[in-house]
């Protein structure tokens, strides 16, 4: 009998505290309506998040998060913009746009890229260098999570390997590369991406590459370039780093053969130098591999003709400097306290002028 009368008085109970905080939800969304149409979004915010701390319902706490959206956008401040977007995204998804939130993301992060910075503190926002550091690798990394094949996504992939190569993690700089060229092999963005890659993997074999794996990967980025853009005006320089690449390899190969020479190994220093004859032959390493070779072995000739390494450097084109396409104007000096005139022709009465003039201060 007491639980038949206790049981109905509490849902009663739960029923009213319910709407109670209902009702004062909503009456704290309509005052940051109100701030809001009045053109104060930060006030406005601040009242959205009271609205959702109160609401009880769900669909009272996914409007005030919306509402929170559009309100830290008109304010500016973008990391709290993207925070509310992340919270609606991952506490009430049925509420959201999914593509149009994941896009403001992706936006966000670009801002970010080209020096969007939100202030530090609100009220000395108009100083300029009051500002917050830099969140878009936050921001990419977490749009890329939730949409990894967007059609933003190879340009934020590109922009995050560009930021972490300059915070020093050239790893995840060359993975975020490797995810261009996997995914998005027809996206504008692989081109650079092969580049890129290809040009971080040499700087690392050139610091130590034990297996010579980074170099052989280097080169494999290089020629694959070459395969898939034939007319790319960054073929001469791939064409270079190629050539680079092989005079470490053959470089590396020579070393190995020195080690085996020097702890009486003939048959595998042999092998190696010979690998060096045979697969590099015009890289820096050749004739100091057949010079040991011909001490090893002998009964060993070397070739009568062997190719020349080439040119280290790299090409420069030279331009001839443009023609004029007038005269050259020249400004006369200050003197005599005048006002500097300007100059318009070398010949006629401005000239005159000035050569009068020059005589005065000449007195």
């Amino acid at each position: 009998m007491i639980k038949r009368i206790l049981l109905p008085a509490l849902a009663l109970c739960m029923a009213v505290t319910a709407a109670a905080d209902d009702n004062e939800a909503t009456a704290a969304y309509m005052a940051g309506r109100t701030a809001y149409e009045a053109g104060d979004y930060r006030d406005a915010a601040g009242k959205f998040e009271d609205a959702e701390l109160l609401g009880d319902s769900t669909a009272v706490k996914a409007n005030s998060v919306l509402a929170q959206i559009s309100a830290w956008r008109m304010c500016g401040l973008l990391y709290r913009e993207f925070e509310a977007i992340e919270k609606l995204l991952t506490s009430y998804p049925e509420y959201a746009d999914f593509v149009a939130l994941v896009q403001r993301e992706y936006a966000i992060g670009e801002a970010y890229y080209q020096g969007r910075r939100d202030p530090s503190f609100w009220s000395l926002r108009w100083i300029p260098w009051l500002v917050d550091d830099d969140k878009s690798i936050e921001v990419f990394e977490k749009a890329l999570s939730r949409a990894p094949f967007a059609e933003n996504a190879p340009g934020a992939r590109l922009r995050l390997a560009y930021l972490f190569d300059q915070k020093g993690e050239l790893q995840k700089s060359l993975e975020q590369l490797r995810l261009i060229i996997r995914d998005f092999p027809d996206s504008p963005e692989c081109k650079y991406a092969y580049l890129a890659l290809g040009t971080g993997l040499y700087q690392l074999s050139q610091r130590g590459d034990g297996d010579g794996r980074y170099n052989q990967e280097a080169m494999d980025a290089f020629k694959t370039f070459q395969e898939k853009y034939p007319d790319a005006s960054e073929n001469d320089w791939v064409k270079r780093h190629l050539m680079l690449g092989r005079d470490i390899q053959a470089a590396r190969l020579l070393s190995m053969a020195k080690y085996y020479a020097e702890n009486g190994r003939k048959a595998a220093a042999e092998r190696y130098l010979a690998q060096v004859l045979q697969e590099y032959p015009d890289t820096l390493s050749a004739d100091a591999s057949e010079a040991l070779l011909v001490k090893l072995d002998r009964t060993f000739v070397p070739e009568e003709f062997r190719p020349d390494p080439a040119s280290r450097l790299p090409r420069i084109v030279a331009y001839p400097l443009p023609q004029e396409a007038e005269k050259l104007l020249i400004a006369p000096g200050e003197g005599s306290g005048k006002f500097l005139l300007p100059v318009f022709d070398l010949s006629g009465q401005l000239k005159s002028n000035m050569n009068e003039a020059s005589k005065e201060d000449a007195r």
